[in-house]
């Protein structure tokens, strides 16, 4: 398992904690822009427009 995989479950955890539905998606990938870190989990916008 690998730091990706380890950071989509976790978020997705807090996701679903937090009331997202249980298909969602954290979405996490590397971030494009250093500056905000190494990773960035885009399905917490699309969650949140739910």
């Amino acid at each position: 398992m690998n730091i990706q995989s380890i950071l989509s479950d976790k978020i997705k955890q807090a996701m679903m904690a937090a009331g997202a539905d249980e298909s969602c998606d954290a979405l996490v990938r590397q971030s494009g822009k250093p500056q905000f870190g190494d990773y960035q989990a885009n399905g917490i916008m699309a969650a949140a427009k739910n």
